[in-house]
């Protein structure tokens, strides 16, 4: 199978190998790559303060006391108290520093020629273009706090996610579990070069719709791992929709907090199996249920309608887990079974499905401890 670009890795390839070069070229001056920046900043803007070097760069102040610190005791640089202002600390670098800067500037220099060695001086000029544009995102974007919530793919009707209503369909990306029989790989392994559907264009849809749709069922990946969810529900309850969420319940504090503001009508709660078998079933050997048990309690006893959503896989699931799953679950009104079903984007292609008999003997197993069982599909 053909390799996908990766920029992640490229970038860290590229990061990884620069500090190798940098820390191997630097050890006669008793420097690492992580002190050449905040030096070579020093160098040329004398006098620097230590907070300018934090916003130039948009590095952890921790970070850059720790390197000014050793540059201080190096003896590459002095720290002086500022005349204009005596709580101000001011940075010079020593003659130390003057001795040695052409040989940090060919270490540098050397460095970039070998990158670029394939490169014409157009390409170098777009390539460097498009590196500012993107450490310029970066550095406005990193520290931001994320209160809008993003979506993936958007199904612009559906009859039977949101069971009685007409709605729509929503998707977020990335999930903290990684259940081998998940349909949404694609969601759950979230590539960087992937883009979110622009904000303005869900609100657009949902705003241009109030009249034809009255719900809107939310899923994903695993919607309540962001923080955004609770100010889109928010947003979504002001146009009057209906909303339907379906959750891992793994994030027992937001699920409780969206439930108290009533800011959801119906939840589905997604069950992998008995809890014997749940780390095999997610795909997470070291994962703990009681996020999941807690959010099962504060379902049974609040007032908002909810089902539990089962996906049968033969590899995980048998007689007597299902049986297990049913004395955990016992006293819910509504589970929903439906039958694996492979496709493009599943994660593990070489599962299966029990048979229609298998999954009607489940069925009669889980009957004994809930009011209904459905079987989707």
């Amino acid at each position: 199978m053909e390799k996908q670009n990766d920029l992640l890795m490229d970038s860290s390839i590229l990061y990884r190998s620069t500090q190798k070069y940098y820390d191997k070229m630097l050890q006669d001056l008793n420097l690492s790559y992580a002190q050449l920046p905040i030096l070579i900043e020093i160098y040329e803007n004398e006098g620097i303060s230590l907070q300018q070097i934090v916003q130039v760069g948009g590095y952890d102040k921790g970070t850059v006391t720790k390197n000014v610190q050793k540059l201080n005791a190096l003896g590459y640089i002095s720290i002086q108290t500022s005349v204009k202002d005596k709580r101000a600390k001011e940075l010079y670098t020593t003659a130390l520093t003057k001795k040695h800067i052409s040989e940090i500037y060919g270490i540098r220099r050397d460095w970039w020629h070998h990158i670029t060695q394939d490169l014409d001086a157009n390409e170098i000029e777009v390539f460097s273009k498009f590196y500012q544009t993107l450490s310029t995102h970066a550095r406005s974007y990193a520290d931001l706090e994320q209160t809008n919530l993003q979506f993936y793919k958007l199904k612009k009707l559906s009859l039977s996610d949101y069971e009685g209503h007409l709605s729509c369909s929503l998707y977020t990306g990335g999930c903290n579990l990684k259940c081998p029989y998940c349909h949404s790989r694609d969601l759950v392994y979230l590539k960087e070069n992937r883009y979110p559907i622009v904000t303005e264009k869900i609100n657009e849809y949902l705003e241009s719709h109030r009249k034809d749709l009255d719900g809107i069922y939310i899923s994903g990946g695993e919607p309540l791992m962001h923080e955004g969810v609770v100010s889109f529900l928010k947003y979504a309850k002001t146009l009057n929709y209906k909303i339907k969420l379906h959750t891992n319940g793994m994030y027992y504090d937001r699920l409780h907090k969206i439930i108290h503001e009533k800011l959801v009508d119906s939840i589905s709660l997604d069950i992998k199996n008995a809890p014997s078998a749940y780390a095999k079933t997610c795909g997470v050997e070291d994962i703990d249920i009681n996020e999941i048990e807690k959010s099962l309690r504060l379902l049974k006893t609040s007032h908002i309608p909810f089902d539990l959503c089962v996906t049968l896989v033969n590899e995980f699931h048998n007689e007597k887990n299902i049986e297990e799953l049913g004395q955990w679950i016992q006293g819910v009104h509504m589970v929903v079974l439906q039958p694996f079903q492979n496709n493009e984007t599943t994660i593990d292609h070489s599962l299966h499905s029990p048979d229609e008999k298998q999954i009607l003997k489940y069925k009669t197993i889980l009957e004994k401890y809930v009011d209904t069982v459905k079987i989707r599909g």
